[in-house]
């Protein structure tokens, strides 16, 4: 079928050769994930090497079709005359050549393949009647891989499908159109008819040659453009601990065995490396061969992937900012190259440990993307480990119930770690084997919690009093408004201890500026020779702050908080071997005299009020009760708090219950057809209403310190996206909408320009963007002055 001739690249590489490039990509991919192999046949029955192959064989057959033959010739012809004119062999296949040659055609605003862009045929489509034509029987996993390898099985190019070949405007439909109807009923089909387990296996069964395929096809042409400084080297899981296991270690080995389990243990007590030992376990067993562990936010990701990464070398990172957190200073072109493969192995849960978000699963299980089918492929052959799930949050709560069920269906083993979940969770995620509490040794050090009485002698004031006096401090505020009180207070004080303040409206490079800054400040080696170096720092924090830095302090000042969120924040009191006595003060958040809850409760624009959650009214009444003075608090009574808490699984509102059923309409609807669909990423947002958390709407505000960093004109989309890891913040609408009310707003909407597309944007930009403060203006009346001009840091 394939003649010598035929062309696979307007590059001058052949049909046959990219055909069996493919083939070798395939194959080696099937060698590093044999598991893969095992799963699918224990899922399916199938034989995935024997289906893939057979999709890689023929999956480019539609090149040879003549309308794509004589247009690949022609690109071909006009990059020959090219290389003539710089005095090259017109013959010779370099892909440094043709990179520069995309280049140049660029710069002159011209396509580097014009005939194929025009010719009207998507070859996937020519593919399948080719197959057909030849009387060559494949199975529909095959065919739907086919179809489905440069993405567009979606409904947004339907019209593709309905016109590509059309001979004539006469003609109705073109010669594919009624492969689409076939998918398409297909997909119906399955949905109408098979039980959700079913649904489920049957999309492993298509995604496995599907994102395998698609895998395969773009590391070949990556190769083929760019050599092998475009090649990713797949490592297997590999896990060496030669330490006697502690108890949270031995806990977790004890329980390895169970399908899906708890592991509760208070925060610093091993965690990590139990979630490690239980994977060698599950991937020994022949469970799995990777392990994913999911955190709550991207924050507490960046965190802990850096921990594991100590021990296990390639760990990927992946979450809406991760490309940034790790590979922003990579600048050379071999490095950059090798970063943006293996940054999109992390995306794919590729990487023998992938550290990303809740949301990053939740995300995948829609389908609305292309990516979505090879996550959910090798999320499949994973072990999954949850650390720390916000109980007190029922929106998110709703969905990972979701999530739980599907990975069940898949077989995929599973561990949930947290200091303090509930009894009622076994409940909730529907887990019959008691939660698994480790025997811990004695503890080291003492941690005590005193509610400060609104109108008692002690207020929050005197508690910053006595961090000037000691040095050092953490506090936690609910919001960022609050966090910006404390700062300003510490500046009227005129302190020369360091302030560093944290929240979420910094940019990326600045947010881990900041948390190596805490760690040099505060972290474990800084209280290793405060002796001979007194340590020096009062760290201000929301909630970003809970989980995401490995700090302590001696004293800390907390907002009132639920119980679970406070035993993360007192994670950081004494959270080091032999440091004694520490003590939490908690302080009320008022506003006009009242309590102030956000962001633990709902707000209602009517009347403009929030209404508290009941956790955090419980959590009061407890604190208010017990702890009006000081005294010591263990993680014992920590758990117990959190069950009286929570005594029952939490009851859903309509809310959470509506957006459940939307994740679960996605997963059933989209798990052929991609849906035509808009979402985003960074939020996790499907349009259409589902999203992994209930939140404020989002923008995004490109953030500058001063006039002249600006950059307004990006050679396409992704160059965009580029631009805004670095310098884009993403904030409530509500926020921006209120500061462009003010007589002097420091946010204003500018044009950018998309050069490829010729396109133009609007976008929110800012020159008023603070290092120390971040976009902390936001939050601050005209009248107030900015506090980062009083304090040098």
């Amino acid at each position: 079928m394939i003649k010598s001739s035929d062309l696979a690249k307007p590059s001058g590489i052949t049909l046959a050769e990219h055909t069996q490039h493919v083939i070798d990509e395939a194959e080696k991919i099937l060698r590093a994930v044999d598991f893969a192999c095992v799963k699918y046949n224990r899922l399916t029955n199938g034989d995935l090497k024997k289906d893939l192959l057979e999709a890689a064989k023929y999956h480019d057959w539609g090149k040879v079709a003549p309308t794509w033959q004589n247009a690949c010739r022609a690109d071909y012809n006009l990059y020959r005359s090219w290389r003539k004119e710089k005095g090259l062999d017109p013959d010779a296949i370099s892909a440094e050549d043709y990179r520069q040659y995309e280049i140049e055609m660029w710069k002159q605003d011209k396509l580097a393949a014009p005939k194929i862009f025009r010719a009207g045929l998507r070859h996937e489509f020519a593919s399948l009647k080719m197959i057909d034509d030849a009387k060559i029987s494949l199975s529909e996993p095959i065919k739907a891989a086919i179809a489905a390898h440069h993405g567009k099985l979606s409904f947004r190019y339907e019209n593709r499908w309905k016109n590509d070949g059309r001979n004539s405007v006469l003609d109705q439909n073109g010669p594919y159109y009624d492969y689409w109807q076939e998918l398409k009923r297909l997909s119906f089909q399955v949905k109408r008819q098979e039980s959700f387990d079913q649904l489920l296996r049957k999309r492993y069964q298509f995604a496995a040659i599907r994102s395998l395929l698609r895998l395969a096809d773009t590391r070949a042409s990556r190769k083929e453009g760019e050599g092998d400084d475009a090649d990713y080297h797949f490592s297997p899981f590999e896990f060496n601990f030669k330490y006697k296991p502690r108890p949270v270690q031995q806990a977790a080995l004890d329980i390895a065995n169970e399908p899906v389990s708890i592991l509760r243990a208070p925060t610093g007590s091993g965690k990590t490396f139990a979630s490690l030992l239980w994977a060698r376990e599950q991937i020994k067993a022949a469970k799995a061969d990777r392990l994913v562990v999911a955190m709550p936010t991207r924050f507490t990701s960046n965190a802990l992937s850096i921990s594991v990464a100590d021990e296990m070398g390639e760990t990927g990172l992946y979450h809406s900012s991760a490309w940034h957190n790790r590979y922003g200073a990579v600048k050379g072109r071999k490095e950059r190259l090798f970063a943006q493969e293996a940054h999109r192995m992390a995306r794919y849960l590729v990487t023998p440990v992938t550290v990303c978000t809740i949301d990053h699963l939740l995300i995948s299980l829609t389908g609305v993307k292309e990516d979505h089918q090879t996550t959910f492929f090798f999320l499949a052959n994973s072990c999954v480990v949850f650390d720390e799930a916000d109980f007190y949050d029922p929106f998110v709560q709703a969905n990972l119930v979701v999530l739980l069920d599907v990975l069940r269906v898949l077989e995929v083993p599973m561990l949930i770690m947290s200091a303090t979940v509930p009894d009622s969770a076994r409940q909730l995620y529907n887990i019959a084997t008691p939660i698994k509490v480790p025997d811990e040794p004695t503890r080291q050090n003492t941690k005590k919690l005193e509610w400060l009485d609104p109108d008692g002698e002690k207020d929050r004031e005197w508690v910053m009093q006595e961090m000037l006096k000691l040095g050092n401090g953490i506090i936690y505020a609910n919001t960022v408004e609050r966090a910006l009180w404390y700062y300003e207070w510490f500046v009227e004080q005129g302190t020369d201890i360091p302030l560093v303040m944290y929240h979420s409206r910094f940019t990326e490079p600045d947010k881990k500026a900041i948390e190596n800054k805490l760690i040099d400040m505060l972290g474990k080696d800084a209280w290793k020779n405060h002796a001979e170096k007194p340590v020096r720092c009062i760290a201000i924090m929301t909630q970003i702050g809970e989980m995401s830095v490995n700090i302590s302090s001696p004293l800390m000042l907390s907002d009132l908080c639920p119980w679970d969120r406070l035993a993360q924040r007192i994670g950081r009191l004494v959270r080091f071997d032999n440091q004694g006595e520490g003590i939490c003060y908690i302080n009320e958040p008022q506003k006009d005299g009242e309590l102030y809850p956000a962001p633990y409760g709902e707000y209602n624009r009517g009347n403009k009020r929030w209404t508290p959650v009941e956790a955090l009214m419980n959590t009061r009444k407890i604190l208010q009760g017990q702890f009006a003075e000081a005294k010591e608090v263990t993680a014992e009574e920590l758990v117990s708090f959190v069950n009286d808490l929570y005594p029952d699984k939490p009851s859903f509102d309509s809310t959470a219950k509506s957006n459940a059923r939307l994740l679960l309409d996605h997963i059933k609807n989209n798990w052929l057809i991609q849906p035509n669909t808009q979402m985003d990423d960074a939020n996790a947002v499907v349009d259409g209403g589902w999203s992994s958390r209930h939140i404020p709407p989002q923008v995004t505000v490109l953030s500058y310190e001063k006039r002249g960093q600006e950059e307004f004109s990006f050679s396409d989309f992704e160059d965009f996206q580029n631009h805004i890891l670095e310098y884009g913040i993403a904030c409530p609408v509500y926020l921006i909408e209120k500061e462009l009310t003010k007589s002097l707003p420091k946010v204003e909407k500018v044009e950018i320009k998309l050069e490829k597309k010729e396109e133009t944007m609007k976008v929110y930009a800012t020159w008023h963007y603070n290092p120390q403060m971040g976009l902390a203006f936001l939050y601050q009346s005209e009248s107030k002055p900015d506090a980062s001009s009083q304090i040098d840091l």
